[in-house]
């Protein structure tokens, strides 16, 4: 009885609060039915051709509304407004991006759906980091989010606390993609390049084994080691060949072997261990002369 007598008084101290958010005014904004009446953005945001700071303010107004309806007709009043009889505005929302200009997106071009979602929405979205990046792709110095986000703002997430460093490679690895809308390839290179921070599979004898991942998986490989060279200098220091190159008729006088057809079509690799840099290229060595 005494706990039900605890709910009971729970629910009286909550009634009124509950009563005054069913009393209180929300604008449903219906963006889709403006839509399909051919109504542009600018017709009732025509502040934002002007706008360069997030603070503007870009609601439309009644004297906006007056333009097509009848303000004095509280049908037309309701069908935005949920209490015509305790009308009120729109509840602005917390900006963090106080330096946003909507003057330099539009001097650019930029249609308004690009940010805010098609116009066929019944309410449009509010741009999130992903969204920017499509043009913004600078990273690692954040230079672009500083031209829209003052320096009040942190930019640090809120997951990367004091302990995110100890455990960021599993959500690393499960979305790599979400690191990449603030951070580089070479951002992990900078910690992972000792051997106390190498990859699992990069185990103490990986160096006479790495051979199979590389040919089942070069592309995983460039994402740490991006130049040609990683390799070439340490394969031609330890006079490692390519297998192919000990196969009969790698490098041959009677047309020159298996060699010349792979230079054909792939010479970036043969690039790869014979560049010479300035000097003269191995290829000179036997091709010179005009020989083929």
């Amino acid at each position: 009885m005494k706990k039900f007598n605890l709910i009971l008084l729970a629910l009286v101290v909550a009634l009124p609060s509950i009563a005054a958010a069913q009393d209180s005014d929300q604008i449903i904004f219906p963006h889709d039915l403006h839509f399909e009446n051919e109504i542009s953005c600018t017709d009732c945001h025509e502040g934002a051709a002007a706008s360069t700071t997030a603070s503007d303010h870009l609601r439309p107004d009644m004297d906006t509304c007056a333009d097509c309806h009848d303000v004095d007709d509280e049908d037309e009043c309701a069908l935005c407004h949920t209490n015509v009889d305790e009308a009120g505005e729109y509840e602005r929302p917390i900006y963090g991006a106080a330096l946003f200009s909507h003057v330099a997106h539009a001097d650019q071009e930029i249609d308004c759906a690009a940010c805010h979602g098609a116009p066929s929405a019944a309410e449009p979205m509010m741009p999130v980091k992903a969204d920017c990046r499509t043009c913004h792709e600078t990273a690692n110095d954040l230079a672009d989010c500083r031209m829209c986000h003052d320096g009040a703002y942190d930019l640090l997430p809120a997951d990367h606390g004091p302990s995110w460093k100890n455990g960021h490679g599993m959500l690393a690895r499960a979305d790599h993609n979400a690191c990449f809308q603030c951070h580089t390839e070479t951002t992990c290179q900078q910690c992972h390049a000792g051997d106390n921070v190498r990859p699992r599979s990069h185990s103490l004898n990986y160096a006479f084994s790495h051979g199979l991942d590389a040919r089942g998986n070069e592309m995983q490989c460039a994402t740490c080691h991006q130049e040609p060279t990683y390799c070439s200098s340490c394969h031609i220091a330890e006079r490692v060949l390519p297998m192919d190159h000990s196969q009969t008729g790698w490098v041959s006088s009677n047309g020159g072997g298996y060699h010349a057809t792979e230079g054909l079509f792939d010479m970036e690799s043969c690039i790869a261990c014979h560049d010479t840099g300035e000097a003269d290229p191995s290829c000179a060595r036997c091709h010179s002369g005009g020989q083929q």
